[in-house]
C-alpha cells in the first residue's frame, strides 16, 4: 500500500531526535512545503523575520532546507516534483526577504554571474549574489553562458569576479572550457565556482582552473573583503 504524503514526509524528515524540532525551524519550513502547506511556511518565515536579521533567514532557514531537499532528491527519497515545489516557493519567499537587506543600486566592484552548461537551478547563486550586493557589489546576470559571449562581456565590462554555478558533474567540463577561454582572453579577475558538487569535492576548483569557492554568500563576502575596497556594511548572520 502506498504511504500518504504525511507519512512520506515523516520518513523524509531528519530523524535526529536528540535535537528538538522547535530548535530547527528550517526543518519545519521544509516539511510544511513538502506537505504543500504554503501558508504555514509563510507564517514561519514571518515569525523568523520578526526576530532575526534578513541574512539569518538565508543562512538558517532557506539554505539548510534547500540542502535537505537536494539530499533527499539525490538519494531517491523524494520526487523531483517535491524538490521543485520547495525550490519554487523558496525563490518566491526569498524576494520578500531580499527587499529588506539588498540595495537596489550598489556602487562597488562588478561580478558576472551565471550557471554553467545547461544549469538552470541557480537559487544558490542567487543567494550568494544577494550577499555580495549587500556588501556593495554590483551583479551582472548573464543571459547566455556561451563561451564567446561571456568572453566578450568580460572584455567589455572588466568585472572584478566571475561567479559560476556548477550543479552536476556533467557541468565540470563546460566550466573548465569557459574558464580557459577567459584566461586566453587575458581576463585577470577572480573566478569563483560553487554548487552542490563543488561543496562535495573541492578539488574541482583547481581542476576547472578557478581561483576559489565558498560554502555560501556570507563566506564569499568574507573571502573577498580583504581583496577589494568597499563601503563598510555589516554582514552578520
Amino acid at each position: 500500500m502506498m504511504s500518504s504524503p504525511a507519512e512520506q514526509a515523516a520518513d523524509a524528515e531528519p530523524t535526529d531526535r536528540s535535537i528538538e524540532s522547535a530548535r530547527l525551524p528550517w526543518r519545519r519550513y521544509w516539511l510544511t512545503l513538502y506537505r504543500r502547506d504554503v501558508l504555514a511556511a509563510e507564517r514561519l518565515l514571518d515569525d523568523m523575520l520578526a526576530r532575526h536579521r534578513p541574512q539569518t533567514i538565508y543562512l538558517r532557514l532557506f539554505e539548510p532546507a534547500l540542502n535537505l531537499s537536494g539530499t533527499l532528491f539525490a538519494t531517491g527519497r523524494i520526487h523531483y516534483r517535491d524538490e521543485h515545489f520547495v525550490t519554487h516557493h523558496t525563490q518566491r519567499l526569498m524576494r520578500r526577504v531580499r527587499r529588506k537587506f539588498v540595495p537596489r543600486e550598489p556602487t562597488g566592484p562588478l561580478a558576472l554571474a551565471m550557471g554553467v552548461g545547461q544549469e538552470s537551478h541557480l537559487i544558490g547563486l542567487r543567494m550568494v549574489c544577494d550577499f555580495l550586493q549587500h556588501a556593495n557589489w554590483q551583479i551582472h546576470w548573464m543571459t547566455s553562458n556561451d563561451r564567446g559571449h561571456v568572453g566578450e562581456i568580460a572584455q567589455r565590462l572588466q568585472p572584478a569576479a566571475v561567479l559560476l554555478s556548477i550543479g552536476l558533474a556533467w557541468a565540470i567540463e563546460p566550466a573548465r572550457r569557459l574558464i580557459a577561454d577567459l584566461r586566453r582572453r587575458r581576463y585577470a579577475g577572480l573566478v569563483a565556482v560553487g554548487g552542490r558538487i563543488v561543496n562535495e569535492d573541492q578539488s574541482i576548483v583547481q581542476h576547472v582552473g578557478a581561483d576559489l569557492t565558498a560554502s555560501n554568500g556570507l563566506h564569499l563576502v568574507r573571502i573577498l573583503r580583504p581583496r577589494f575596497v568597499r563601503r563598510e556594511i555589516g554582514d552578520g548572520a
